[in-house]
């Protein structure tokens, strides 16, 4: 429970739906800033390894141009116009020093000019470049603004280069013409975070040295780039994954919906509702399970509510038939204290259906003790080998003379083979004798009762066969279930019989099957192993 608390506080959201959105937007933008930092850490890496190689090979030219110049004394004016002019085309700061390391030129922090001039011919500042003839352009990113005018002697020729914006960067324009003996000098701005210095001359014996400096902005403005197209990629990734996030989670939440509306209906008592199987593989086993739940319960309601109501039948049935020979016991008892007693051959009437129906009444209340203690497993089978044929005649003497009264015929068809079986002999009897109560109970005079045996191998198969008027197909699924009685109500009976002889033969490890066809008779059979595995309670 305090973990549940702890998450709710670090993380809000309480849907499924919040869940799936927020964790594909955290993933994404991490991913995204990840991937980001690292390209541009390794971006940033090159861009300062190739201007650091541009700027030394730039400051390798201009030590080679600026070594005419420093001979035999330096000319600082035609150095300086070398440090202006280099330091417009790089955007770099150019200083050019003595032997001693004393500067005798130093163009400045590099400004944002737009034209820079160069004493015709213009030499080469950069590895591989060529000299430009009039009209020639080159692109190298940068800004531009206004052109100068050039200075120096009349008929001294310039080249005039020019700097402005195009869609592909700054764009350099070279121009010569003559000079008009009047300039201003061009100072540039830029940024000082890497310098690199050549010598003018043989390395071991400078005559001095060229040091550029640089702020890097074509790196910069690499980098600012790639960042601003990460951070439209992070933006494009979030929106991606926010509606990816909401198609999965509407698809995943959606069948949780559906479970959950079941789930309350059902907690409803609704138990007909059936939730959909849909959805993921989970959610669709989830939806089968509490489907399955649903039916077991739907039975089991349906089942304890057949029993209330065959209990309520029964107890009114047990209530008819007990307050009939109550009521005889008690008119009996008046009889008698009324002067009946004096006479012999009344008294003698009474007392004997006063037995009859005491004998009745225990008949009933046994029944129902019986079906308790097998319902409830508080019965102890006690096996013992006995010969079936002695257990079947034993059995159906018991009814010779009620079915000689009825005028039924009650037939034997023992197996030829002596037989042992290793039974419960009181409670078969007792199963027996309910199958045969029935028969004898319900089949018309004139009719017939069959009880039967035959070995099947290591089983044994009992019936008892009548030619009453059978079983309502109806009435045919609940005839062993306890209470019930089916639609020949005219008949005595409390429910009970087939309900103790089915539990009876479970116990010993068998079953019960029965055939009926309305007006032709009933046929139930009982198969049972020889020898049950153990005593079964």
């Amino acid at each position: 429970m305090d973990e549940e608390r702890t998450m709710r506080g670090l993380w809000p959201i309480r849907t499924i739906r919040g869940w799936l959105i927020g964790s594909y937007l955290i993933l994404s933008l991490v991913a995204v800033g990840i991937s980001g930092l690292l390209t541009l850490g390794l971006l940033r890496a090159y861009s300062l390894r190739q201007e650091q190689a541009v700027l030394r090979a730039n400051a390798e030219a201009v030590a080679r141009q600026a070594r005419m110049w420093m001979e035999p004394v330096p000319w600082t004016e035609g150095l300086a116009r070398l440090a202006y002019a280099t330091a417009f085309l790089g955007n770099a700061r150019v200083r050019i020093l003595d032997a001693q390391g004393q500067v005798l030129v130093d163009s400045g922090p590099p400004a944002r000019a737009g034209a820079a001039l160069w004493a015709a011919p213009l030499p080469s500042t950069t590895p591989g470049a060529g000299e430009p003839g009039s009209g020639t352009s080159l692109y190298l990113p940068g800004a531009v603004e206004h052109p100068e005018r050039p200075y120096g002697p009349p008929g001294m020729r310039w080249m005039r280069i020019r700097r402005f914006q195009s869609p592909w960067g700054s764009r350099f324009h070279f121009e010569t013409f003559p000079g008009s003996g009047e300039a201003e000098g061009v100072v540039l701005e830029g940024g000082n975070s890497m310098t690199v210095r050549a010598p003018i001359g043989e390395p071991d014996a400078p005559l001095g040295y060229v040091e550029l400096q640089t702020g890097l902005e074509p790196g910069a403005e690499v980098i600012a780039a790639a960042a601003r197209a990460f951070g439209i990629a992070g933006l494009g990734a979030a929106l991606l994954a926010g509606l990816l996030g909401l198609m999965v989670s509407e698809a995943l939440s959606r069948p949780i919906r559906r479970l959950a509306r079941a789930a309350v209906q059902m907690g409803e008592g609704n138990l007909s509702v059936r939730a959909p199987e849909s959805g993921p593989l989970e959610l669709r086993h989830l939806a089968a399970e509490l489907n399955r739940m649903a039916e077991r319960l739907q039975a089991m309601f349906t089942a304890l509510a057949r029993e209330r109501d065959a209990l309520r039948h029964f107890i009114a049935d047990a209530s008819h038939q007990l307050r009939t020979p109550l009521t005889a016991l008690r008119t009996f008892l008046e009889l008698l204290q009324s002067g009946a007693v004096e006479d012999p051959e009344a008294r003698s009437s009474f007392l004997a259906e006063s037995q009859a129906q005491v004998d009745r009444l225990a008949w009933i209340t046994q029944n129902l003790l019986d079906l308790s203690r097998l319902e409830g497993g508080l019965i102890q089978l006690e096996l013992a080998s006995h010969p079936l044929a002695d257990l079947i005649r034993s059995a159906a003497s018991l009814f010779k003379e009620a079915a000689a009264r009825k005028g039924l015929r009650l037939e034997l068809e023992l197996p030829e083979e002596p037989m042992e079986v290793v039974w419960d002999r009181w409670r078969m009897e007792m199963a027996l004798s309910n199958l045969l109560d029935n028969a004898v109970k319900f089949t018309p005079t004139g009719g017939r009762i069959t009880v039967g045996a035959r070995r099947e191998g290591e089983r044994v198969r009992l019936w008892v066969e009548d030619t009453g008027p059978g079983i309502d197909p109806e009435d045919l699924p609940h005839i062993f279930e306890r209470f019930y009685r089916g639609r020949n109500a005219s008949a005595e009976g409390s429910g009970l019989g087939l309900a103790i002889v089915r539990w009876i033969v479970e116990l010993h490890g068998g079953r019960v099957e029965v055939s009926s066809r309305p007006g032709h008779g009933s046929r139930f059979e009982l198969i049972l192993p020889l020898r049950p595995e153990a005593p079964r309670a």
